[in-house]
């Protein structure tokens, strides 16, 4: 397993990495500090809206409601789209570090290794791992940092308006959090099942269209075309599978 400095330590030849990730990730912590303050501005809509409509103050009260609420959705607005586009920034230069470093490092290799190693499958395999590294250190981080900032700050939020009611809702929390690990550890099941599969689908194609020729003479089309239909199904079961 990976470190997290190993992790980020691709990409900043050009000087953008670190100030993108570092003001994508301030930009996502306050983003997420936004969802409690509605909260927060949703509970007291209710008290404004819950006063003597009769009043001459009342409608003031709630169009200020109103006008907050505005605010905060073009704030969070503006937030997610700089933080998103930052983040994306990052994560397009780290990920064509990763694939230009893994392609050196296939290059260094000895000959021995491309014999027992399946290279035709290789272009699908860095392909689709970096694909995925790029989701991970760009949006997805940014939104992972943003939603636990605000668990934590909706946690404080309900703490502070009433503490009883919050600890029994905490008493549910276990179960998401086994649920969720459940779910995130068939997920990833999956993924690592159907990388593998369409690997060997890239390594059929490859093969059959760097020895077109041979295929044609031997009339070996059908045979290839089955073998590849068999791997992109053994894909299609590893994706909609629920459980290996």
């Amino acid at each position: 397993v990976a470190t997290v400095r190993e992790v980020f330590s691709f990409g900043g030849e050009n000087g953008r990495k670190t100030p993108c990730l570092i003001f994508g990730w301030f930009l996502a912590c306050i983003t997420g500090c936004i969802y409690p303050a509605m909260a927060f501005l949703w509970a007291r809509i209710f008290e404004e809206l819950g006063s003597d409509p009769t009043a001459p103050d009342f409608m003031d009260g709630v169009r200020t409601q109103s006008f907050l609420f505005l605010g905060l959705g073009g704030i969070s607005f503006v937030t997610m789209t700089i933080q998103n586009t930052l983040l994306e920034i990052a994560a397009a230069e780290m990920t064509m570090s990763l694939k230009t470093r893994w392609f050196n490092a296939l290059l260094r290799q000895d000959m021995a290794y491309f014999d027992i190693k399946d290279v035709a499958g290789t272009a699908t395999l860095i392909a689709a791992q970096a694909s995925k590294y790029n989701r991970g250190v760009g949006r997805k981080l940014g939104e992972g940092l943003q939603f636990t900032i605000t668990l934590l700050g909706g946690f404080g939020y309900a703490f502070y308006a009433s503490w009883k009611t919050t600890l029994i809702t905490l008493t549910v929390l276990p179960f998401m959090a086994g649920s969720s690990w459940f779910m995130l550890k068939t997920t990833q099941t999956q993924t690592s099942r159907a990388t593998k599969n369409y690997e060997e689908a890239g390594s059929i194609v490859y093969t059959t269209v760097s020895s077109i020729k041979t295929v044609l003479s031997l009339n070996a089309c059908r045979t290839m075309l089955v073998k590849y239909k068999e791997a992109t199904l053994k894909a299609f079961d590893a994706a909609a599978g629920f459980m290996p």
